[in-house]
């Protein structure tokens, strides 16, 4: 069985496939860096990692419990998908393993939109090629820069107010969070396709949770 490992900024997911099949799925906080064991027979295991500090502790880890040696995607070692940029090596493992899986899925041209701790836009040619895109602040990382970074306001949840005209602190500031976040993201989206002149581009969103 093939066990996947995406260690992400603020979450790491396991996913256990048997052939392309998902038996099992966990999670656990980046920081606390717990690889579960399994019952099941473990052949194989890949890792995308957008976090190095972390890579070879996890590794050991994968490599004590499993005994098995850990392949590490990256921009530069992807099969299925030609990395068209400037330098492979600035291009984070999630960003291409995103564009490689939708363009699997969905074929290309397409536009995937990441929604992790920061939010990112990839395009995908109409030829499989990644060829870039854009990176932005997260919702999450937002909100809670206005907390830290500010005297007086709050930190809020976050969800979309009644109107767009906030009436008090914790309203303003979620309809600026949730309504400033999804302009942000059309107006992104409609820049990407108008540079790319090509407006019938499927939009792809994925992300993991907090």
């Amino acid at each position: 069985m093939l066990l996947a490992i995406d260690v992400g900024n603020t979450n790491i997911t396991f996913g256990l496939f048997d052939e392309r099949k998902l038996v099992k799925q966990w999670r656990c906080l980046t920081d606390k860096l717990l690889v579960p064991s399994s019952k099941f027979p473990v052949t194989s295991v890949v890792i995308c990692s957008v976090v190095p500090s972390l890579d070879q502790r996890i590794k050991a880890k994968v490599q004590r419990l499993f005994n098995v040696k850990p392949f590490f995607v990256t921009a530069e070692n992807i099969t299925g998908i030609k990395v068209k940029v400037k330098n492979k090596k600035e291009v984070g493992a999630d960003r291409v393993v995103d564009a490689l899986a939708a363009y699997k899925l969905y074929g290309g041209p397409c536009i995937v939109v990441d929604f992790g701790t920061a939010t990112t836009f990839d395009v995908v040619s109409a030829k499989g090629e990644y060829l870039g895109g854009a990176i932005a602040p997260g919702i999450s990382l937002a909100r809670d820069a206005l907390y830290h970074q500010t005297a007086k306001l709050p930190k809020v949840e976050i969800k979309a107010p009644k109107n767009v005209i906030g009436k008090d602190t914790v309203s303003a500031m979620q309809s600026g969070l949730v309504y400033g976040y999804v302009s942000m993201v059309e107006g992104m989206i409609r820049k990407l396709k108008v540079e790319r002149r090509a407006l019938n581009v499927s939009v792809v969103a994925t992300g993991g949770r907090r």
